[in-house]
This record gives C-alpha cells, sequence and structure tokens, in this order.
C-alpha cells in the first residue's frame, strides 16, 4: 500500500478513535452548541497551532501539534453531522449509534475527495484554514445555503488532512 493512503488511513483512524473518546466521555453534548460556537473551538485550536509554530516550541508537551489539528478535523465533521440532522424533526432524539453511522460515513466522504483531490493540493498552511473559516462566517451571514456550507467544510477537511499526511 502507497504510504500516503496508509498515513491518511492512521490519521482517519486518530480521528474517529478520539472522536468516539470525546462521545463517550461528553456525549451528544455539542449537539445543543450553535456551530458558531463550534468554530470558536476551531479557532482557538488554529491559534495555538500559529502560536507553537511562531514560537518553535510548546509549552504543553503532552498534546502534540498533530492532536490539535486531530481536534479541528473532528469539529469540522460535527459541522456536517449537524448540517445533515439539522432538518429531522426529532434532533433531540439522535443517538449515540446515529452520530457514529454519520461520522463514519463523513470519513469516507472525506478520504475519497482526499484522493480526488489530490493533485491539486500542494500548497497549505494553517493561515489559509484561518482565512477559509473567516469566509466561511461571512457567507454564513449571506445566509449560504447548506450545500455551500458543506461543501467548504469538506475542502479544508481535506486540505489538514493532506498537510497532515505529508506531514506524518
Amino acid at each position: 500500500m502507497n504510504l500516503s493512503y496508509s498515513s491518511t488511513d492512521f490519521i482517519i483512524q486518530k480521528c474517529k478513535k478520539l472522536f468516539l473518546e470525546k462521545l463517550k466521555d461528553y456525549g451528544l453534548s455539542w449537539k445543543f452548541c450553535h456551530n458558531y460556537s463550534i468554530v470558536d473551538q476551531i479557532l482557538v485550536k488554529i491559534i495555538r497551532i500559529k502560536n507553537i509554530q511562531s514560537k518553535r516550541y510548546q509549552k504543553i508537551k503532552e498534546e502534540k501539534i498533530i492532536d490539535t489539528y486531530i481536534d479541528i478535523i473532528n469539529y469540522f465533521i460535527i459541522i456536517l453531522i449537524k448540517l445533515d440532522t439539522f432538518f429531522i424533526s426529532n434532533f433531540h432524539k439522535i443517538s449515540h449509534y446515529d452520530v457514529i453511522l454519520i461520522y463514519n460515513e463523513k470519513l469516507k466522504n472525506i478520504k475519497s475527495s482526499i484522493y480526488f483531490m489530490e493533485k491539486t493540493l500542494n500548497k497549505f498552511c494553517i493561515d489559509n484554514i484561518l482565512e477559509e473559516i473567516l469566509f466561511l462566517l461571512k457567507k454564513k451571514k449571506e445566509k449560504n445555503s447548506f450545500k455551500e456550507l458543506e461543501k467548504l467544510c469538506l475542502k479544508i477537511l481535506v486540505e489538514i488532512i493532506f498537510f497532515l499526511r505529508k506531514n506524518l
């Protein structure tokens, strides 16, 4: 198997493992948060990465920078899950099992998108993600469609995983 594909699988498995651990610890508490609250968490993680990059060291040694990227990936997938389930009339009754099925489907979509977009992805930096998130927030004020929002989230996810895959 190609190293880059196995790296993608490694990253996806790390994401899934952490998501399941957090799901066990926190339950579905995120489903009551507004997407802006989740984006705020992503921005905090991006600022952490930028600080580590600018200082060239980190004080908290237990959490590696890849873990911060994994958190960002999972936050974006949570937004995608929320978009998928937004119109369900009994949203409050969605189970852990339902969420895990949707999460796995999102991972599958991300993985296939990585292979499809691989040739166009060659320059990545955390500033690009920050710009795309700010663009996402601006577009939200313009009442963009759920499909546009989903497409932008997926693009950001693919870029992050591609970047991690190249730098493992």
